[in-house]
């Protein structure tokens, strides 16, 4: 590893796959001020676990150094400034330039003209960022932060009190987002209520009984049929109940009356009404279809929910009134990459 020796910005460019086609999402590594959440600098938008946080937190305290960026979002003014010099640093050779098995190919540019950082810096004195992944490390480093303060005077310059991060403008054509589906293991008896529940409500048709006919294909058709539906004024999700060797299939739509994303109407709503609110704790969160088929093959007494990755104006709508949604409701592909650049959290910054 090289520490640089001065202070630096890092364009980076990012290729992947997605379907079939090759995309590249361009953005920038620096650090941020960590701030509280009731400053309304740095936003939100997703609730979290407080083990989890407590695991992160364990790690900075081993490490004393961050691996990996959260990965934020910014909205640029109506000249995309800071987009269109993220471009033109781009067109020229690259810093680093690598290609890691199985991970998305990428580029770094190091900035260290004064000038262009304090230009980035000065479009950002008034912005809102906004996190898109990684709040269980932001809030690790405000535990963190706290816990150091506790014990002495930090010095405003101090590592620690920053939070290395991957800005992605919210205009950039290559930034996408997938679904994250749910799953509960549940008891036998549970489910039987459930499906009596179901079979009940009239927002719910069956989709088809497929335990002759379940594998992948079917998987694939039933969550592309679901995201077929791009009217987010609808309440609409996949249903799949397995209870021994059967698999039931239904989809949820329903008129929203209430204005509120699927993901929040699962878990504000659904769940405690056909479950128990104390299986909010149990839910497990999946992005991959193939493992989804795998669970429902290989696992009894589960259900599994279906969703539409949702949509950029419902993500600021939500972020912007102060609403948190749900654990993993964004899943921005790809991930940032992690160990590329360093942070760490002894001296100054």
């Amino acid at each position: 590893m090289i520490q640089d020796n001065s202070p630096s910005i890092y364009v980076t460019e990012e290729e992947f796959s997605y379907g079939d086609k090759t995309i590249t999402r361009k953005g920038f590594i620096c650090a941020i001020k960590v701030e509280d959440y009731s400053k309304r600098i740095v936003i939100p938008h997703e609730k979290t676990r407080d083990e989890w946080v407590e695991d992160r937190f364990k790690l900075m305290e081993v490490a004393r150094s961050n691996y990996s960026p959260l990965l934020c979002l910014y909205e640029d003014d109506s000249r995309e400034t800071v987009a269109n010099l993220v471009k033109s640093i781009s067109g020229k050779k690259p810093y680093i330039d690598i290609s890691p098995d199985g991970l998305q190919k990428i580029k770094v540019w190091r900035v260290t003209d004064k000038g262009t950082i304090r230009l980035i810096c000065d479009k950002f004195s008034d912005s809102k960022i906004y996190i898109a992944d990684g709040h269980h490390r932001y809030e690790a480093g405000l535990r963190y932060l706290s816990n150091i303060r506790s014990k002495r005077e930090i010095n405003s310059k101090e590592s620690i009190n920053y939070r290395m991060i991957q800005l992605i403008s919210m205009n950039e054509p290559g930034l996408i987002t997938r679904s994250y589906h749910r799953y509960i293991k549940l008891e036998s008896s549970k489910i039987d209520e459930l499906l009596k529940k179901i079979n009940l409500n009239e927002n719910i048709n069956e989709y088809k009984n497929s335990s002759q006919s379940f594998d992948e294909n079917f998987i694939n058709k039933f969550y592309k049929d679901i995201c077929e539906e791009n009217n987010f004024i609808n309440i609409h999700f996949g249903i799949l109940i397995k209870k021994d060797n059967q698999i039931n299939t239904y989809i949820y739509s329903e008129n929203n009356k209430t204005q509120i994303n699927d993901y929040t109407f699962i878990h504000e709503n659904f769940i405690r009404q056909n479950l128990q609110p104390d299986f909010e704790e149990n839910i497990m969160f999946e992005t991959d279809l193939s493992e989804i088929k795998n669970k429902l093959l290989s696992e009894d007494n589960l259900i599994v929910l279906m969703m539409r990755p949702i949509p950029m104006d419902s993500f600021l709508s939500a972020v912007n009134s102060g609403d948190r949604l749900p654990p993993k409701v964004t899943n921005f592909l790809p991930k940032p990459p992690a160990g590329l650049v360093f942070q760490s959290l002894e001296g100054n910054i």
